[in-house]
């Protein structure tokens, strides 16, 4: 019995591992280039820890929380979309059978369907409880029913806010443990790094395509943005500095 729970539970998580692993990876994208280039920033521009965690925390709450509500939004419309198409479809099943039977006719043609195979297909199903599924497929490519958009916020803010986290941890211990460590932007590139490299691997999970292509190409991202950010910080020291 125990075992059958067990089970069951990891059914569940790996079903909603597969159901939000698009939005996690956007999220944590999203999350590490923006706070590792405020870091970038700020090491380049010579500023000590404590200024670098209010500018890094700043930025990481303020957008993760924009990231989570333009994501819920985003799927609020979907959803809402979704079902004002599917009761459109519902009402036209009730009311006007015959041009909904068109309408099934119509995308059969696409499988092949001639003559009185493609009859008899549209009324089996035109008068089936798979119509509604069918012509929300087939006619309006609304093929399943989008995710609830709270979860898809709640993730996507969650994933910004713990992958956006990684380069600030060595700031973070060096000034709640007073460690005094040196080279604290090499520890956090490095850390940064292997966010990228985490989340370039998720990336490739989602798009099918090669682990490590995905990797180099989301780090090679990360080195863009952390080095124009460096770049910016280190010149406009030296423009203020003047």
């Amino acid at each position: 019995m125990q075992e059958y729970g067990a089970q069951n539970q990891v059914s569940t998580i790996k079903k909603f591992a597969d159901a939000y692993l698009s939005e996690f990876v956007y999220g944590g994208i999203d999350g590490i280039v923006t706070t590792f280039a405020v870091v970038a920033a700020a090491a380049g521009a010579g500023f000590d820890s404590g200024v670098i965690l209010i500018m890094g925390f700043a930025n990481l709450i303020a957008d993760g929380i924009s990231m989570g509500v333009s994501a819920y939004l985003s799927e609020k419309s979907a959803v809402d979309q979704y079902y004002k198409q599917r009761r459109a479809v519902v009402r036209l099943l009730e009311d006007e059978i015959a041009r909904a039977k068109k309408i099934v006719q119509k995308n059969l043609r696409k499988y092949g369907f001639k003559g009185k195979d493609l009859d008899a297909a549209t009324e089996t199903i035109a008068e089936s409880k798979a119509a509604t599924d069918f012509i929300m497929k087939e006619e309006h490519a609304l093929a399943e029913e989008p995710q609830k958009a709270i979860s898809i916020g709640l993730v996507t803010f969650v994933s910004f806010m713990s992958v956006g986290l990684f380069p600030l941890v060595a700031y973070l211990a060096d000034y709640l443990f007073a460690t005094q460590m040196e080279n604290l932007f090499f520890i956090s590139s490095t850390l940064a790094a292997a966010a990228f490299a985490g989340v370039g691997y998720l990336k490739s999970r989602v798009a099918h395509a090669p682990a490590v292509e995905s990797v180099v190409e989301t780090l090679l991202l990360g080195v863009i943005a952390a080095g124009a950010a460096y770049g910016v910080g280190a010149w406009l020291e030296t423009v203020f500095a003047m």
